[in-house]
């Protein structure tokens, strides 16, 4: 069950022989003063900590300090009740954490007050409230209650909060013999019903709890104690040991053979590691802190002796150490609740397997569902593997070990029978591949096995999720060791490499078996002849991140060395190392560039070459998208993604030439004129031939012919106003859509973005038209500016109308010279302002194409996202004497990926000096407004 790349953990600190001993003797007494004689012994431990010693050392430590502070105040409450009442039998006991010797710096103080039977009386009334008064003197957050034996029975039996409490037990001074009646009855008393009940609800709270904490140990800010892979998962599996086997701790499952001695071994190093994140944590809030936030990650990297080395981050290799040690908990926490699970005959216990619109989430909680649905044991075909109790296990020990395709058998068999492998049999498996040498990996037998599991019909891929589960998939598949817990430090890739490429391929899975329903993916997904390119090109990906260059160009070295050791068809290999080389490209295309550029088009089918390529790249894409993080695939981008899909299809079906220049346009403004003649209403016939001739060619490329009867309408409305604005709200996409007409001027659409900003409106998109200058031409039509926008509010959907209403009059007033815009972008963003989270720095990056647009550069801005963005950037062109005609914005996650096509003032694109002044221009503007 060992996690793979554990063995990247092997250099973190680990309790020495005898640490704690040692640091335990020069552990300060307490004498004098508590308050003195605490901040002296929180001093030494910290100073134990920060000099290198194991979190095993600092939690035991920290535990010996609290009872050397809780037995001085118990002894002087016991003599203060004493000296005014006749003494009774009382005992004090540590609970929690504090009971386990597991004390965190600033955690909870929880105690027990025991007392004899009956209601407690004057003495030991008296007695608690010292002991308590004296420790909130010393400003510890203590939880405690004063009960007799009968009391915590009978809440142990109604409440399992109260039971697991009691798990915990540890004396700390006062009558041992009632410490040890309560020992007894909690720990040995209960019966076959009280443990059958405990254990299903310590499942439903582990179940309750992962939900809301996240359900995934690949979480942006994980919390190190309630998250997924947690501390609070392990201990919860102690728990259900305890009362299930009587097993005290984890040496105790060693000595009942519950766990293998590899995988505790990794198991306490594991915790280990979560003990001393969490103990930095706590020193570097100077309070009790367990969510590990982007803004503490590099003060505990820091911490920790993580430093940044070429091509690799420290922040990153911590939380890549820090994922693996909880993946090694999850793991171990699975593998204790199976054995406690196993027994269970009352019942049956089993899997419940995750929806399909939710591919990925691959670990669901054990939860207790009826009589079993139990699959009969037998043999399988070939004799090496049978099912045994509902799952597949092998039939001896050394099936997996004589040949190294044995390995991926067991895998692909448990994937064609859906069934979860036996605790045995995972054990084994985990223990073969970390004995498999690295030319294992090369063996045409396994390669063939594997390859072989890709194109069953009918698979979910879920070998891949239990093979990379047990480090199996790294050691058949060594490139995808490189990737395993490594991981972006951002808001938008929300999972490590390795869990989010398995899920883009099992999504490819869900859509081909129909688990997803995706209409045009699905068909496409269904209709592959030859899928395994695809598979592979997908878990491929992004197999070149952490090697110091463009991870796309790596990322095809490295799958073309794969599949020649894979022995994958040559013509399949030429595919995957050219998927995985322009994996990027559709997103960036479909997001940040100008798709009624039939130039554009052209050129995309010339590169992508084959129908069956751009198939495989749509579906790539789109699978990429789509399990970066929860909600990162919208409607939006679908929207954008199937029309670079359907236009370049054409084009590749069509076998079309590029156009000849002007061919396009002329087309387009064939296609408005007929679409005005159809609405006679719109406008007079010399109206419609005005527009036509007032309109710049720009317009008749981009615009659809559908629209243009309703621009020449709100062009008649605002002929005479300030400002004129249609909105229509698209709640299929999620967006609204605005077409605005006001006077044309230099600065318009800096404007227009600055005031949306101020009411917190997000432009997505910008279209900026402007009409013939010449009163000739165009008549009453000279000089008018059209824009159009598609814009989302700040709950991300369409702009609520009463939202709209208010920036429609500030944008008028700004229009009419009555405010200035920067007085009202400072007093509404001043007015809605809340404190920001902290965040990942995101450099700031400027690119000049000079090839994707013939009359057009596009400038790309790589930057933070932030309010007033698209305000900020068409200001500096403004005042660059700049003119932006398309305006394309994306965001991934709080970084923005935003496109502008832009002019010069005589209408040429940017050019040598200008062009590097532009770049200088918006770095500084954008260095100004972080």
């Amino acid at each position: 069950m060992t996690p793979p790349a554990l063995d990247a953990l092997i250099n973190l600190p680990v309790a020495a022989p005898f640490e704690f001993e040692a640091k335990l003797a020069e552990l300060p007494q307490v004498t004098g003063d508590p308050k003195a004689a605490f901040a002296e012994l929180r001093r030494y431990v910290e100073d134990v900590h920060r000099a290198g010693a194991s979190g095993h050392t600092v939690v035991r430590l920290q535990s010996a300090a609290m009872d050397r502070v809780v037995g001085a105040l118990w002894d002087r409450a016991l003599a203060e009740a004493g000296q005014a009442h006749a003494p009774s039998p009382v005992s004090l006991v540590a609970l929690g954490g504090y009971g386990r010797r597991e004390l965190a710096p600033f955690s909870d103080v929880d105690l027990l007050v025991l007392h004899a039977p009956g209601k407690p009386d004057a003495f030991v009334k008296t007695a608690a409230e010292r002991l308590v008064y004296a420790l909130w003197d010393l400003r510890l957050e203590v939880g405690y209650a004063v009960r007799d034996l009968k009391t915590c029975d009978q809440l142990a039996s109604e409440d399992h909060t109260a039971r697991t409490a009691l798990l915990d037990l540890r004396w700390l001074g006062g009558d041992r013999d009632l410490y040890r009646e309560l020992e007894r009855e909690e720990l040995h008393g209960l019966s076959t019903a009280k443990v059958e009940k405990f254990l299903q609800d310590k499942l439903d709270e582990m179940r309750g709890r992962r939900e809301r904490f996240g359900d995934s140990l690949y979480l942006l800010e994980p919390n190190v104690k309630e998250s997924e892979g947690g501390l609070r998962d392990l201990q919860s599996a102690l728990w259900l040991a305890r009362v299930r086997f009587k097993v005290a701790g984890i040496t105790e499952l060693l000595s009942r053979a519950l766990l293998p001695e590899r995988d505790i071994r990794e198991m306490r190093r594991a915790r280990d590691f979560l003990w001393r994140v969490r103990n930095e944590m706590h020193y570097l809030a100077g309070r009790k802190w367990d969510q590990l936030t982007f803004d503490v990650q590099p003060q505990v990297a820091q911490a920790m002796g993580y430093r940044d080395r070429e091509g690799a981050s420290g922040v990153e290799e911590f939380m890549r150490h820090y994922y693996l040690a909880a993946k090694a908990v999850l793991v171990a926490c699975d593998a204790i609740v199976d054995r406690c699970l196993e027994t269970q005959t009352a019942t049956g216990w089993r899997m419940v397997p995750p929806p399909a619109a939710t591919i990925g989430a691959e670990r669901p909680v054990p939860v207790l569902q009826g009589q079993p649905t139990r699959a009969a044991d037998r043999f399988l075909p070939g004799g090496e593997l049978k099912v045994f109790r509902g799952r597949l296990t092998v039939s001896d020990k050394d099936v997996l070990r004589r040949s190294p395709a044995a390995l991926v058998r067991l895998f692909a068999a448990a994937d064609r029978e859906q069934l979860d492998l036996y605790p045995y049999a995972r054990d084994l498996a985990a223990q073969v591949a970390e004995e498999l040498p690295p030319e294992g990996a090369a063996d045409p037998e396994l390669n063939q096995e594997l390859l072989a599991c890709f194109t069953r019909a009918g698979t979910r891929g879920r070998f891949l999720t239990q093979m990379h589960e047990l480090g199996v998939l790294p050691k058949v598949l060594p490139e995808f060791a490189r990737i395993t817990a490594r991981r972006q430090i951002d808001v938008y890739h929300v999972y490590t490499v390795d869990v989010h490429t398995l899920f883009a391929v099992r999504r490819l899975f869900a859509l081909r078996c129909g688990d997803v329903k995706e209409p045009v993916l699905g068909e496409l997904m269904q209709a592959q002849a030859r899928p395994l390119a695809l598979y592979l090109g997908t878990l491929f990906h992004d197999i070149g991140k952490g090697a110091g260059k463009d991870h796309s160009v790596r990322g095809a070295e490295i799958a073309a060395e794969a599949c020649v050791r894979m022995g994958v068809d040559p013509d399949d290999a030429g595919d995957i190392e050219w998927l995985v080389l322009k994996h990027l490209r559709m997103s960036a295309i479909a997001q940040r560039r100008d798709l009624s550029d039939p130039d554009l088009i052209h050129a995309f089918a010339e590169e992508v070459g084959t129908l069956d390529r751009l198939e495989k790249l749509y579906l790539l894409t789109y699978a990429d998208m789509a399990t970066v993080g929860p909600r990162t695939w919208t409607e939006w981008k679908a929207r954008l993604l199937l029309e670079l899909y359907g236009k370049t299809r054409e084009v590749l079906q069509r076998g079309e030439r590029r156009p000849e220049p002007g061919t396009a346009e002329a087309a387009g403004r064939t296609r408005v004129v007929a679409a005005l003649a159809a609405s006679p209403r719109h406008g007079s016939e010399a109206e419609q031939r005005r527009f036509v001739a007032a309109m710049p060619a720009r317009y008749f490329l981009t615009a659809a012919p559908g629209e243009a009867p309703h621009h020449l309408r709100l062009l008649q409305l605002g002929r005479d106003r300030v400002l004129a604005g249609a909105l229509r709200h698209r709640r299929d996409l999620g967006l609204t859509e605005l077409a605005l007409t006001a006077r044309d001027r230099p600065g318009l659409l800096a404007i227009v973005a600055g005031v949306l900003a101020a009411h917190r409106i997000d432009i997505q998109h910008a279209e900026v038209f402007s009409s013939s200058p010449d009163p000739a031409a165009a008549g009453w039509l000279a000089g008018r500016a059209l824009d159009v926008f598609e814009l989302r509010g700040p709950d991300d959907g369409p702009v609520e109308p009463a939202r709209w209403r208010a920036a429609r009059r500030d944008l008028v007033r700004v229009l009419a010279g009555e405010e200035p815009l920067a007085a009202l972008m400072t007093r509404r963003l001043r007015a809605s302002s809340v404190a920001a989270k902290p965040l990942p720095r995101v450099p700031t990056k400027i690119v000049i194409d000079n090839h994707s647009a013939r009359a057009h550069s596009v400038v790309d801005v790589f930057t933070a996202d932030r309010v007033g963005l698209l305000h900020t950037v068409a200001r500096t062109f403004f005042e660059l004497g700049v003119s932006v005609d398309l305006a394309r914005i994306a965001t991934e996650g709080h970084r923005a990926a935003d496109a502008f096509y832009v002019r010069t003032s005589d209408g040429r694109p940017l050019e040598g000096e200008q062009a590097g002044r532009v770049v200088a221009a918006l770095e500084a503007a954008l260095a100004r407004a972080d």
